[in-house]
């Protein structure tokens, strides 16, 4: 793989915050109320009910109550997993109380919230970490209190749970495997070779790393890399970056972005510059926008996660832990790329799993 950086610096941050507290008197630095998470009043689908109860011991789970510690509410996604978390919850009867941060890398504010949780006395959390690394204090905490953790989407890195001497329930995307479908697409469209740009996430996460290598490991013989840039997951950043790759890179052909909220922010930067034709771009997420993008020719595919999934078994297995079961250890919630061939039906399917979990209004 041939590789030249480019070396940039990024000045436009997002600034919106969106996170909040279900009925929780817990101080969230930076959060603010969010209405576009559910509630604890927020009815729940028989179906829903149903399908929750088959997944967990018999039991009356209402004295029991989850704290959700989100790595932000600012995307659709991480909005996704905190309202199927909560509707979850509702299914059981387990109270749930969602925080988060105010954006995705915003460990300090992870680190308040845990630990406020652990104040309140919750009976487990279920954490979607802001780094794979830097929350090793605060999960002490839980284990000194004997509050039970399950980790979502975002996996804590093994020598954190070394430091901590114990496994962490984990239920997310094989992102490695996530980057290789991406990899393979790439590699099978440009096979004499393509100018590429990546957006990163935030460095350090281990959801970066693994949709990077995964890449590289089927493109690498293809893609000549020019530009490699930490967007940090955010649009407003991605599209900053690619503006000034594009500036120092006349001739580039392809963007793989690690979300489509970069993605976004990237195709905002190449039809700016008249370029959609020349520029094509690779995503990452499958949330409803960066579906929509790809039904719409705006992006060439995105690999699409199951955020619902993670929610709903999240909260299954805590309850197991109630009932005095053993959680899953580890559960691969899988991928799926989605190209112009399937994506009106997944973004139909997506919409459809949205409206289940999201607050009537």
């Amino acid at each position: 793989m041939k590789k030249k950086l480019a070396s940039m610096i990024l000045c436009v941050a997002m600034v919106a915050t969106m996170a909040v507290g279900c009925g929780s008197g817990a101080k969230n630095s930076g959060s603010s109320n969010n209405d576009k998470v559910a509630d604890a009043t927020t009815e729940v689908s028989d179906a829903l009910v149903e399908e929750m109860k088959s997944m967990v011991p018999d039991g009356d789970y209402s004295k029991y109550t989850i704290g959700f510690c989100g790595m932000t509410l600012n995307n659709e996604y991480h909005i996704i997993v905190a309202n199927a978390v909560q509707q979850a919850c509702n299914a059981l009867g387990i109270k749930c109380e969602i925080q988060a941060g105010s954006q995705h890398a915003s460990v300090e504010e992870q680190l308040t919230i845990i630990e406020n949780y652990v104040s309140q006395g919750v009976d487990g959390i279920i954490l979607v970490p802001a780094a794979s690394e830097g929350l090793i204090s605060a999960l002490q905490e839980c284990e000194s209190a004997n509050i039970p953790v399950i980790n979502l989407d975002t996996k804590l890195d093994d020598s954190t749970l070394k430091t901590l001497g114990k496994d962490i329930p984990f239920y997310g995307t094989d992102n490695y495997v996530g980057g290789q479908l991406v990899g393979e697409e790439v590699a099978q469209m440009y096979p004499d070779g393509c100018k590429t740009a990546i957006l990163r996430g935030v460095q350090g996460q281990t959801n970066d790393d693994d949709r990077y290598n995964g890449f590289l490991d089927k493109a690498g013989d293809v893609v000549d890399l020019v530009a490699e840039q930490h967007a940090n997951w955010e649009t407003d950043q991605g599209y900053t970056a690619i503006q000034n790759i594009i500036q120092a890179n006349k001739d580039l052909q392809v963007i793989y972005c690690e979300n489509d909220l970069m993605g976004i922010g990237a195709y905002q930067a190449v039809d700016e510059a008249g370029l959609t034709d020349q520029i094509k771009i690779f995503s990452y997420d499958g949330v409803t926008e960066g579906l929509q993008y790809v039904v719409d020719g705006k992006f060439v595919s995105t690999c699409a996660q199951q955020p619902i999934k993670m929610g709903k078994l999240g909260v299954a297995n805590m309850a197991k832990i109630f009932a005095g079961k053993d959680a899953e250890s580890y559960i691969d919630t899988g991928c799926e790329l989605i190209t112009s061939e399937n994506a009106k039906q997944t973004l139909e399917e997506t919409k459809k799993y949205t409206a289940e979990i999201s607050p009537s209004k």
